[in-house]
């Protein structure tokens, strides 16, 4: 999944990210309306901090829509927030710098951008946890195995392997059926524990898709993880078919992240749905584009956006 994803010459990231929306990749929210721009605006707002660090911020859209929101006449804000972007693949840097100009700043790690930011930050992402690589376990019926992929001359196989040191994560602590496939982001939480000392103050907001575990593996005995060529769902084995070439992706367990936060030394402000989250500043919308992603039987209860603070 690192490599599928991430590897800087054929990672799906590198080179096959093209357009969003109409044969390219799947739309997400800020590409499709302003709301998540505006409430994470006031947001911002609301915690008076001056450094943002935006991790992940894909063809630019957001940081587009967010950037609008800080200018005059938007009366919050009497001094214009500095903007950071963390963005690991080069290509996609170029193309950024091209678009947002030289008022915003480029880092390839976290680190980096803590450090231009003194320590001090609003932090957030959208739709990046999902993309980091997963541990899939499936439940036995005294133990736990873990997949693992070979290539052979066939291609790239699975095997279930009994599993070894178990990643701490509450998925593994439930009474599942047998059979049950699971998810586990430990890389995630290994990626935080790397940049987490030098973030002194601030709040981090993640918005993803998922939920606790009961509601994102209610009805889904394979798991979650899946990939996307072209606007069409894939699973299976066709997720090995196309390596670089499709967006690979699996839901978040946010129990994790709210436990791992306060693990690490964050405070939990709130966990609430994305129609909760943009209703809260906004109200509601007459706009057709904003009443989807704040639908109650759509985007707006499928992402979750979660605020922790630090300091």
């Amino acid at each position: 999944m690192e490599l599928c994803l991430y590897d800087h010459e054929h990672g799906y990231y590198s080179s096959h990210v093209r357009t969003i929306g109409t044969g390219g990749d799947f739309a997400t929210t800020p590409t499709l309306a302003g709301i998540l721009a505006k409430a994470i605006a006031r947001t911002i707002h609301l915690t008076g901090l001056q450094d943002i660090i935006e991790i992940g911020p894909g063809a630019g859209h957001l940081a587009t829509a967010l950037r609008r929101e800080f200018k005059p006449p938007f009366p919050q804000f009497r001094k214009l927030p500095r903007y950071h972007l963390v963005e690991r693949a080069p290509r996609i840097r170029s193309v950024l710098r091209r678009q947002l100009g030289r008022s915003v700043r480029f880092h390839t790690t976290m680190k980096s951008a803590l450090r231009a930011t003194g320590g001090a930050a609003f932090i957030f992402s959208n739709e990046l946890v999902d993309a980091f690589p997963v541990r899939i376990f499936r439940k036995g019926d005294n133990h736990w195995q873990e997949l693992v992929l070979e290539a052979s001359e066939a291609g790239i196989e699975e095997q279930w392997l009994p599993a070894g040191r178990l990643p701490d994560s509450s998925l593994l602590r439930q009474p599942w059926t047998p059979g049950q496939c699971l998810e586990v982001h430990a890389s995630y939480r290994q990626w935080m524990e790397d940049w987490l000392p030098h973030w002194k103050t601030g709040h981090l907001l993640t918005i993803d898709y998922g939920g606790a575990p009961e509601e994102i593996y209610h009805r889904k005995p394979a798991g979650t993880i899946r990939g996307y060529y072209h606007h069409e769902c894939v699973t299976g084995a066709n997720l090995y078919r196309l390596p670089g070439r499709q967006d690979l992706t699996a839901d978040v367990n946010f129990d994790d992240l709210v436990r791992w936060g306060k693990d690490l030394g964050l405070h939990d402000h709130r966990l609430v749905t994305q129609r909760e989250y943009c209703s809260s500043f906004l109200g509601k919308s007459s706009q057709p584009a904003e009443r989807f992603l704040t639908d109650l039987h759509g985007a707006g209860q499928a992402f979750k956006v979660l605020l922790q603070e630090r300091g």
